[in-house]
């Protein structure tokens, strides 16, 4: 039976570089220390005055008619000028559905796990509950985040549940399964071969992957029970990897022998992408998955002469190295950091500024992670909006 520890590597071969760099920063997920909310204060000095962006229309609020019996439903980006808290709001959460928003009863709510398994488990609520609670501090991101939406489709919160891997082991998979497959409840209708289906939500991970990042069966958000848009009752929390990964109204998981080849594995959430090779470009299709490096300026403000850019950055895990910003085209300068602990949570950064002239200001932030990967210049070779992490160029107007 294979039942390979977590801290086993693929088929006996070492990590790699940028897996072991990730691993410098697994042991402390879940121990970042608690920020006072309201964190950083200084972002919101009343004596600073606020800078206005003006890439931003005037009517952005980040939301959209709501599900009135679904509340939150309607927030589809938070707005990061309005950012006051390192945990952010259940309220303030971005909300993605793909087939709406199924009500499940916690009372009667049941998990398979089954597949190519030695022993099928069922688990209600109360026994995910009754296994070892852990949390999971983790920011992730929608993968099709855009400047359309000022890159708001991103959250930092703290989830806890029942780590997964224990209970897989203890179905105890056998030796063909390759993949689980992730089940949810909400379903919908897809064309496939001018034939109408319907499906389930789903998602899928290798074992191995499963094993790197150490997934959990989240049951609360921020100290409290999962709201409906948000995945009640059980949700799985995959730190490191973009928000189409986080299955909500977890329903089934089930172990394969074949890659799972639904709508949003094959077809949807699938980045194509340009390399060139040999002085040709070729195309490359590859699923969403781990978070690229990114940063957002989210607030600039100003005292006087001295004027103070704020923003917020994220990686897949990988401890991030630097954010670099630059003014008018100018030089990249260091950002000061405010860095958790936790690499997988999101880090603010901020630089001040002495004395910009009156007018329009364009401002561009960087971020590096440890394994030198960093946001690229420009994406002009890729042909879907996901995993768009290109430099955002915010411009601002000093009067």
């Amino acid at each position: 039976m294979n039942q390979n520890p977590i801290h086993s590597t693929r088929a006996g071969a070492p990590f790699s570089r940028r897996e072991v760099i990730r691993g410098l920063g697994l042991a402390a997920v879940g121990l970042a220390v608690t920020p006072v909310r309201g964190w950083p204060t200084y972002w919101f000095r009343s004596d600073d005055d606020v800078v206005p962006f003006t890439d931003i229309p005037d009517d952005f609020t980040g939301r959209r008619p709501g599900d009135e019996d679904h509340p939150g439903a309607g927030l589809i980006a938070q707005d990061l000028r309005e950012l006051d808290s390192w945990i952010t709001p259940v309220a303030d959460f971005f909300v993605v559905d793909h087939y709406g928003h199924p009500v499940l009863d916690a009372a009667t709510y049941r998990l398979r796990v089954g597949g190519l398994v030695r022993t099928p488990i069922e688990l209600d609520l109360s026994a995910l509950r009754s296994r070892p609670r852990v949390e999971r501090t983790t920011v992730f991101e929608c993968g099709g985040n855009s400047r359309g939406l000022i890159h708001g489709m991103v959250g930092n919160a703290t989830w806890a549940g029942a780590e997964l891997l224990p209970i897989l082991e203890s179905a105890g998979w056998t030796d063909d399964a390759r993949e689980v497959h992730f089940w949810a409840a909400d379903t919908g209708t897809e064309e496939i071969r001018d034939n109408e289906y319907e499906q389930n939500f789903a998602r899928s991970m290798s074992l191995d992957q499963i094993r790197e990042t150490q997934p959990i069966l989240a049951y609360e958000m921020n100290g409290e029970p999962l709201t409906v848009v948000h995945g009640s009752p059980v949700r799985l929390i995959v730190p490191g990897w973009y928000g189409v990964c986080q299955v909500k109204w977890l329903e089934r998981i089930e172990f394969s022998a074949d890659r799972l080849m639904t709508r949003f594995m094959a077809r949807d959430y699938v980045t194509l992408m340009g390399r060139e090779v040999d002085g040709n470009v070729e195309w490359v299709e590859t699923s969403v998955t781990r978070q690229r490096p990114k940063s957002v300026i989210a607030r600039v403000t100003r005292n006087e002469d001295l004027f103070t850019i704020f923003g917020v950055a994220w990686t897949d895990g990988t401890p991030l190295d630097r954010v670099d910003l630059q003014i008018d085209g100018g030089d990249w300068t260091a950002a000061t950091l405010e860095a958790p602990e936790n690499p997988h949570a999101w880090t603010f950064f901020r630089l001040e500024v002495p004395g910009l002239a009156n007018g329009e200001h364009t401002l561009a932030s960087r971020a590096t992670d440890a394994g030198a990967q960093t946001q690229p210049d420009n994406l002009d070779l890729k042909e879907t909006r996901w995993e768009n992490n290109e430099i955002f160029h915010r411009t601002i107007l000093v009067s």
